[in-house]
């Protein structure tokens, strides 16, 4: 069952923080079909602000202080106020008398995300993070279907689409999730070797592990439910949360600052195929892994001119090595 209950701006982002974990009313009428499990959505008062939360939790008691001993003041949100201070607090919002015929109620919570639903996967040539192309808009041969979960893989759904040249496609870094988050992270671009917020970066360790590309729109099947697109920068079998068209006149910026991502935004290796690794894939498989290796895949902290680096791409092993400005591709097997 799903509950709505307004709070004060206050405990409402004690809520939102974490910090206040059981929410306490009256017991009336109102709180008798409240169940753990059941949802609760939180709306904060005079403002549009809502917050899903679980019922974790109850704990009935007959009167405020005999709750706030059994919970404390910390979980309703009054971390160092004192059990005499909370309950008066508590009777300029109810009075004894109505404490006395309904008794009280701590609602145990914790927040909930919203439902999220994985509307499609993505199908490459890159099963893992290593080898990836970074900032997939700008690697043009690096190709991947988007396909539709059967459930939402309606011809009708894409209806429309066929008339812009590019989309946005969220998903979900589904190789590197962790718990915990880290406030700094280390950047490749920058060689990996300088800390910087993880809201200036778009590290896949984030506090919500999401990713956004720009991918370029190279045939629609309405019927199968398949977005066939250049710009990847996702492993094979990403999730995929949501899909909308590029708006040029909306998401193109004219003088946009880049950032320190702008120091080395145009530094490229030059990357050959020895004879042995020549003509192992086919022609179109081998110039977007070429483009894919120029962008140097490696942490860019490691300079070892004798170290050898491989990673899997179209169901073979890519073997190569990295010599100043030069990567050369060894061996594909």
């Amino acid at each position: 069952m799903i509950h709505e209950m307004r709070l004060d701006p206050k405990p409402f982002a004690a809520v939102a923080a974490g910090s206040k974990t059981v929410e306490v009313r009256l017991y009336d009428e109102k709180r008798l079909s409240v169940a753990v499990g059941d949802r609760i959505i939180f709306r904060e008062s005079g403002g549009n602000g809502s917050i899903r939360t679980v019922v974790t939790s109850l704990h009935r008691n007959a009167t405020f202080r005999g709750l706030f001993e059994e919970v404390g003041c910390a979980a309703i949100g009054c971390r160092g106020m004192r059990i005499d201070d909370a309950v008066n607090a508590m009777y300029g919002i109810y009075t004894p008398e109505r404490e006395r015929e309904y008794g009280v109620i701590g609602i145990g919570i914790r927040t909930v995300a919203p439902d999220i639903k994985v509307i499609a996967h993505v199908k490459n040539s890159f099963p893992d993070k290593f080898g990836l192309p970074r900032q997939g808009s700008g690697i043009s041969e690096v190709k991947a279907d988007i396909v539709l979960m059967p459930e939402y893989s309606v011809p009708e759904a894409l209806r429309g689409l066929e008339g812009f040249s590019h989309i946005w496609v969220i998903w979900g870094f589904s190789l590197a999730e962790r718990e915990g988050w880290s406030p700094t992270v280390r950047p490749p671009r920058l060689g990996g070797n300088r800390r910087m917020g993880v809201f200036a970066t778009r590290s896949p360790f984030r506090p919500n592990p999401i990713g956004l590309t720009a991918m370029k729109i190279d045939k629609i099947d309405p019927e199968r439910g398949i977005i066939s697109c250049t710009g990847a920068d996702m492993t094979d079998g990403t999730p995929v949360y949501d899909i909308k068209p590029y708006l040029p006149f909306a998401d193109s910026i004219s003088g946009a600052a880049g950032g320190f991502a702008d120091e080395n935004k145009d530094r490229r290796l030059t990357a050959v195929l020895t004879d042995k690794a020549k003509g192992v894939l086919t022609p179109d498989e081998e110039r977007a892994l070429t483009d894919a290796l120029e962008q140097d895949p490696r942490p860019q902290y490691i300079e070892d001119p004798g170290r050898e680096y491989g990673f899997k791409y179209c169901g073979k092993e890519v073997r190569f090595t990295v010599d100043g400005g030069t990567l050369t591709v060894i061996s594909i097997s």
